[in-house]
């Protein structure tokens, strides 16, 4: 799972930060749906006080898609897969004293595969995405392949 309150996606962030470039892009929109909380959101309570944000519009978009980028890392090359169902959320937030509005972007993924030929990259990106995002892995399979030297 990937949330951020800049970027609106996993591959939109390693585009941004890291370079990634987009290899190959297939998206078919399933469903997309938008709820928009009642103008006068201050009158609902809430168990707990008004302490936390509130949430004023929620739009969920579910896809299915496959998406392939190629990028660097600790100078190996790194290539990118994201396959299947992607659930991308957006939430426009307020503090529930009526204070400044903002997004937060999340995206959970069915399918994310890297590919390197450095195990050791892989690992370091994987770790430093959980610690810089938060980012929420679910399950990790790895998979070795002996390479022939040419």
């Amino acid at each position: 799972m990937f949330r951020h309150t800049e970027y609106k996606s996993l591959e939109e962030y390693l585009a941004e930060k890291y370079g990634f470039k987009r290899i190959e892009e297939k998206e078919h929109v399933v469903s997309e749906d938008r709820q928009i909380v009642p103008v006068h959101y201050e009158k609902i309570v809430f168990q707990g006080g008004d302490k936390g944000p509130v949430v004023l519009e929620e739009t969920e978009e579910k896809l299915s898609t496959l998406k392939v980028y190629e990028g660097e890392y600790m100078d190996a090359k790194i290539s990118l897969y994201i396959m299947g169902d992607v659930i991308q959320r957006e939430d426009v937030v307020t503090e529930a004293g009526g204070g400044e509005q903002y997004s937060i972007y999340t995206s959970e993924y069915q399918l994310i595969k890297l590919v390197s030929e450095s195990g050791y990259a892989l690992q370091q990106l994987i770790d430093r995405l959980v610690v810089d995002l938060g980012l929420d892995v679910k399950s990790k399979e790895w998979v070795f392949h002996r390479s022939r030297e040419a």
